[in-house]
């Protein structure tokens, strides 16, 4: 059957607005709901800097822990809710060196409880605190590491200046705070040990990682417009860095991740670039106990 001319041209006007629809619905409506989702806080939609809970140290209290605690301001926009936690002195008359632990996606620093236990038991002073855009700290988005880094930087100079830096320094991270670690210790020789947990390596690999672990649907250009419209959304800056961005290690370097990523560009290029003398890499343990046991052998050993 010929069609009118007048039946053809709204065809083709139905099929070009369906087309500009399916075009703004993944190219604009999907990546700005899935950015806020992956890498806003988890109470993004409520947040109210003035109306954030306080820093209050009650639950390490009492779980026996020496916590004080202490804010930091990391870029004249972001405050950072610190802890201070000292070994109990009644089982040891020094302190053995100080650890930070810098919790994962997802958590907040309560989470790093169990860990801050067994390493002040140890006789080492630890420091935790909420990462931007988590718990108590200030912010709405998180990074993929580099501001994180800067905030690990103004931590460790605000306890330096106070004399609370104990030697050796270790950072343990978990995800964007292992990338911190990583980063900052490229810079900051104030740092003598790092232990990575599944760092992301660059913005690329963090993008993937977080595809997967959100269920992300995969379109044309997935990388370049998600890391554009988080640009937009956060009000960051930070450049976009792919596998050839990976730097040697410059400070003794434990990197503990799954054993399906072992063979990641960014992984084998690290490997490649840093001293065997320098950097471990070893498969992440299963087990929450075998892993807690890993952490506090790099943390002691010489």
């Amino acid at each position: 059957m010929k069609l009118s001319r007048q039946t053809r041209e709204i065809i083709n006007i139905v099929i070009f607005l369906a087309v500009a629809a399916l075009l703004v619905v993944t190219y604009i409506v999907y990546p700005l709901n899935r950015t806020k989702a992956i890498m806003g806080r988890g109470d993004i939609d409520n947040y109210n800097e003035d109306s954030l809970p306080a820093n209050d140290p009650s639950v390490w209290i009492d779980s026996g822990l020496a916590a004080d605690s202490f804010m930091v301001e990391a870029d004249g926009l972001t405050t950072l809710a610190c802890l201070y936690i000292l070994p109990d002195s009644s089982r040891h008359d020094s302190i053995n060196g100080t650890v930070f632990l810098l919790h994962g996606d997802g958590e907040d620093r309560d989470a790093m409880i169990p860990l801050a236990r067994m390493i002040t038991e140890a006789g080492y002073s630890v420091v935790v605190y909420d990462q931007r855009a988590t718990g108590r700290s200030t912010g709405k988005y998180r990074g993929d590491g580099q501001y994180e880094s800067g905030d690990l930087e103004e931590v460790i100079r605000y306890l330096d200046l106070r004399n609370k830096i104990y030697h050796p320094l270790t950072v343990v991270g978990f995800d964007v705070g292992g990338e911190a670690a990583l980063l900052n210790a490229k810079e900051d020789s104030r740092i003598d040990k790092v232990l990575a947990i599944n760092p992301y390596l660059s913005s690329e690999r963090m993008i993937g990682i977080l595809k997967e672990r959100y269920d992300c649907y995969w379109f044309p250009f997935y990388n370049t417009m998600m890391w554009w419209w988080y640009g937009i959304r956060s009000g960051y800056a930070a450049p976009y860095r792919g596998p050839e961005t990976v730097e040697a290690v410059s400070s003794r370097t434990l990197l503990l991740v799954d054993e399906t990523a072992v063979d990641d560009a960014e992984i084998v290029s690290l490997k490649e670039l840093s001293s065997p003398e320098m950097l471990t890499v070893e498969t992440l343990p299963a087990d929450s106990t075998v892993l807690a046991k890993r952490i506090l052998t790099f943390v002691t050993q010489e």
